[in-house]
């Protein structure tokens, strides 16, 4: 359940909306002043804000400016100010969008959706970020011996460049390739094998055939 946060001082239109938020699923808090508001955020964590622009006291451009100096909580403006002038300045403060009064209730709630709907595939992709460590952290807590670790540095070096063979064999291993010598297929072999057990795809190093070796970011 979403909390809504309803800040204005017209007391009718504070009771009607909130019925009607209720009603449609939202867990509602009015409040008819700037400060007020400002307090609840500081005890409270809301998801959407609809802010009045004409409050006593404190106006809801400042209320704006100071909502998003401390929250990340987005601001729908409310207001009668209409004209091109105020949206700019409700932008400007930092209104996520803004109707102006009066509105249809419809519309109002379609504008909430939409807000709600992308602050959430914002916060989802952010934990997934959070909760995905980076590549270069993976590779670095695999359990790879001296020589391994220093042929994926190498090849991670030159990312997206195919490594002949020979190269690898003479700045890594410091021995010129023989035809017979199978000891860099069996490196490369061990690391990507731990890279699997570790939970990455062992195509982060690709193959060419008759060319070298390819180490890729991103793999499909």
């Amino acid at each position: 359940m979403s909390r809504i946060l309803l800040v204005d001082d017209d007391i009718q239109l504070c009771e009607l909306l909130t019925d009607v938020l209720t009603a449609e699923g939202y867990e509602v808090e009015c409040k008819h002043c700037g400060e007020s508001a400002l307090d609840y955020m500081q005890d409270y964590s809301v998801d959407l804000v609809l802010l009045d622009v004409m409050l006593p006291n404190i106006d809801g451009m400042q209320v704006a400016r100071r909502i998003c100096q401390r929250f990340a909580t987005p601001i729908l403006m409310l207001t009668a100010l209409a004209d091109e002038a105020s949206l700019m300045d409700g932008l400007q403060a930092g209104a996520d969008h803004y109707m102006p009064k009066p509105f249809r209730v419809p519309e109002l709630l379609a504008r909430m959706t939409a807000i709600l709907r992308r602050v959430g595939l914002e916060r989802q992709r952010q934990s997934q970020h959070c909760s995905e460590p980076d590549l270069s952290e993976q590779i670095a807590r695999l359990p790879l011996t001296g020589t391994e670790s220093e042929l994926l540095e190498y090849l991670i070096k030159n990312n997206e460049v195919v490594v002949s063979k020979a190269e690898l064999q003479k700045e890594v291993l410091k021995k010129d390739l023989s035809p017979f010598d199978r000891n860099l297929d069996m490196h490369i072999s061990n690391i990507r094998r731990k890279m699997v057990q570790s939970g990455l795809s062992k195509q982060h190093i690709k193959t060419i055939r008759g060319k070298g070796y390819s180490f890729l970011q991103m793999v499909s």
